[in-house]
């Protein structure tokens, strides 16, 4: 490396000796010039003298003058070549700045080169490696040590904890309420006939409040009651069923109610269900235990599956909360609100010990229908969807796969079989069954609608058509 800059030095010598022998040669050449300058100027004023005007007529004298070289201005002179000395020097002062900032760039970059047209061996890159590591270890040595502090819960803890999440769900339990029914017939002690089950309060008129339960306990029944919260009981009027879900409508006048009783009260916080997702902590309250006033904490196992029945399907969120076959309530998020509807019958047989709930989000639109007493479109299709993935394995085409036709219902007055995939109604593509649920939602009873399916015949499949006049159930 010594050598190199010696010879880095030398290199800067000789251009400085360079550019001092150009600028003294400019000097010189400067020099001459001049000279020859004067000499010229001398020649023809030498020339003026000798020559003489020729005149016709009368001579004239004239007055002869010598025209001398102008001197030398040695002063000016020194200037120009002081300039030219100056320049040469800060030329020279530059050429050596920048030769002095680009040089070990240039030898880097030379040394570079070399390295790369040589063979690298592992074992040089391992001891690169093996610096890089000690530097790293050295740079954590000298870094703060974080101590993770693991504290045990004491019971106290457990208890607090609990008492916190148990708190989110006072505000549903304020729009849950106990429905009982009662029968005139009586057993062999003389006693009627009682039973009771959860019940929602989902929402409230100017004259009337109205209750979601099931319909197995108010279905045939000689007298139905409602207690609220804070244990006023007050008679009750079934509104409307749904056979497809098991729910019912109950109705409260409000009138019958105590005003302190409408205060306690509150109408039921419905959330969001399709945003729930799996391994979200939750409650089960109202009576899943089959009991009233009891109360269960798990997370939810599964989002991801749907129940379908006769023109409907809805989603279904499974936990592993213990509960009862007979179990029935709300399944609540830690922000208090609703997002399922307990429907033990839903549950798989060998889960009918886990609590499982309609979504809310799916139910939303059947409890408004059944609290305004509004018709239900019915076609009698009971349907699954056949997607994409499934039409390009089985070579089945693509919308509602007909699983069951109910008996006397439109579709089977018309000839829609099982095993048809329809795939449009009044000429808007069908692919869900969800699709095909919200298009009759939009249809009335007693309309004709246009409907087509594929059919599976010995050529494969076919389109058929249809023209079903729907009905209200």
């Amino acid at each position: 490396m010594d050598e190199d800059r010696k010879d880095e030095f030398a290199q800067e010598e000789d251009l400085k000796e360079t550019a001092t022998e150009e600028m003294a040669g400019e000097t010189e050449g400067q020099e001459k010039e001049a000279v020859r300058e004067s000499q010229d100027a001398q020649e023809e004023a030498a020339g003026t003298e000798e020559a003489e005007p020729e005149e016709s007529g009368d001579s004239y004298e004239f007055m002869k003058e010598t025209i001398k070289a102008k001197p030398l201005d040695k002063k000016k002179l020194a200037r120009q070549i002081g300039k030219l000395a100056g320049s040469g020097a800060v030329f020279g002062l530059a050429a050596a700045l920048v030769f002095g900032a680009l040089a070990p760039g240039l030898v880097q970059r030379a040394i570079e080169r070399e390295n790369d047209q040589k063979v690298q061996f592992q074992n040089g890159a391992e001891d690169g490696e093996e610096e890089q590591e000690e530097v790293q270890e050295d740079q954590e040595n000298t870094q703060p040590e974080q101590t993770t502090i693991i504290q045990e819960m004491t019971p106290e803890d457990y208890q607090t904890l609990y008492a916190d999440i148990f708190t989110t769900a006072k505000e549903a339990e304020k729009a849950i309420v106990t429905v009982n029914s009662r029968q005139n017939d009586q057993d062999w002690f003389q006693t009627p006939y009682e039973s009771q089950i959860s019940g929602l309060l989902v929402a409230e008129s100017g004259q009337e409040y109205y209750i979601l339960t099931e319909y197995r306990i108010v279905e045939n029944v000689d007298r139905i009651e409602v207690t609220f919260c804070n244990g006023t009981t007050i008679d009750a009027r079934f509104q409307k069923a749904d056979s497809n879900t098991g729910f019912a409508i109950v109705k409260v006048e409000k009138s019958q109610v105590p005003a302190e009783t409408q205060e306690a009260v509150a109408i039921a916080p419905l959330g969001e269900s399709y945003h729930v997702k799996q391994g979200e902590p939750v409650l089960a309250i109202g009576t899943p235990m089959g009991y009233s006033d009891s109360v269960g904490y798990g997370i939810v196992t599964s989002t991801s599956n749907a129940v379908s029945r006769v023109d409907a399907q809805y989603g279904l969120i499974t936990t592993d909360i213990t509960g009862s076959s007979q179990g029935s309530g709300v399944i609540v998020n830690l922000d208090g609100e609703i997002i399922g509807i307990i429907a033990q019958s839903f549950a798989g047989e060998d889960t009918k010990n886990l609590i499982t709930g309609l979504s809310v989000s799916d139910s939303r639109e059947l409890i408004q229908v059944l609290s305004d007493n509004q018709e239900m479109i019915y076609m009698g299709v009971t349907g699954t969807n056949i997607t994409s993935e499934i039409s390009e394995k089985k070579g089945i085409p693509k919308g509602v796969f007909v699983e069951k036709v109910e008996v006397d219902s439109p579709a089977m007055q018309v000839g829609i079989q099982n095993g048809d995939v329809i795939t449009e109604i009044n000429g808007e593509a069908v692919e869900t069954v969800k699709g095909y649920q919200q298009q009759l939602k939009a249809c009335r009873a007693g309309e004709n609608i246009q409907v087509k399916a594929m059919r599976q015949s010995t050529e494969g499949y076919v389109e058929v058509s249809f023209e079903v006049t729907l009905k209200a159930k």
